[in-house]
């Protein structure tokens, strides 16, 4: 008889069934029709528990009476229970969505203006700017790796204003993601030498074309920005803040940025 893969009740536990739950769906899968008897015996698993799992999965439509005496049980077809869960959990979604946006607008402000949050880890820089992003309402101005361009699909139905430094060949960007108020800087056509007395500091801490490509750099309305510096390492790290001496100096760089780089021609 064929064993239930961990895989398998993992996936259901995603879904939203408890451990028992998956196991018990999954043998009578396996069964077709199966007493209680079967079911506890082939998962060697406590009677009690084979029980409360029925119930729950009748509850959620997964599972169905066939004959009362004796009880015998049938799984609902999977494709058709997958789509139960689905729905369950699109629903609990919307309802919780609805709840918790609620709740973002009545929010008790603790976090002051002045602060500086760190952020460590490919998965912390990847949230923190979906979150800004989407946060966007006026404009925007950025320097995005490549890798990250499609971070600008969260914005293709907002009538944004947006400045983006670009290190590639393929200027398609603005068709691509449907963005009417885009300005894109060619970053490979950045001169250093013509920053004026800026330029010899600058030319200490050259870095590589490729270097720069790495460099990360978002400002949201001029409210709140991000940086990730482009270290070499194993792991990507930098900063978040709202914090408004930041945001002018990074206003700065951008405003000194797009003045010495020409902009791409999209048409």
């Amino acid at each position: 008889m064929s064993e239930l893969s961990s895989h398998l009740i993992e996936s259901l536990k995603t879904m939203g069934l408890t451990e028992y739950e998956a196991k018990v769906y999954s043998a009578l899968v396996l069964f077709k029709r199966a007493k209680v008897k079967q079911i506890y015996e082939y998962l060697d698993v406590p009677k009690p528990s084979v029980y409360q799992s029925l119930k729950g999965l009748m509850n959620k439509g997964l599972v169905m009476i066939v004959n009362s005496k004796p009880a015998i049980y049938r799984a609902v077809p999977p494709k058709t229970a997958l789509r139960h869960l689905t729905e369950i959990h699109r629903n609990a979604e919307e309802s919780a969505l609805g709840e918790l946006e609620h709740l973002e607008k009545s929010s008790i402000e603790t976090e002051s203006d002045d602060v500086i949050w760190t952020l460590f880890g490919e998965n912390n820089v990847e949230h923190s700017m979906e979150e800004l992003i989407l946060k966007a309402k006026k404009s925007m101005k950025l320097i995005l790796p490549l890798e990250y361009m499609d971070y600008l699909s969260f914005i293709s139905d907002k009538e944004l204003k947006v400045e983006l430094l670009f290190f590639g060949e393929d200027i398609a960007i603005a068709s691509r993601y449907g963005l009417k108020n885009l300005i894109v800087h060619d970053g490979y056509k950045i001169d250093l030498s013509d920053f004026g007395s800026l330029s010899k500091y600058l030319d200490r801490h050259a870095l590589s074309f490729e270097e720069y490509s790495k460099f990360i750099l978002v400002s949201v309305d001029d409210e709140e920005y991000m940086y990730v510096p482009s270290f070499p390492g194993k792991t990507k790290s930098g900063i978040t803040s709202k914090n408004p001496y930041l945001i002018s100096l990074v206003n700065v760089i951008f405003d000194a940025i797009w003045e010495h780089t020409p902009e791409m021609t999209l048409n």
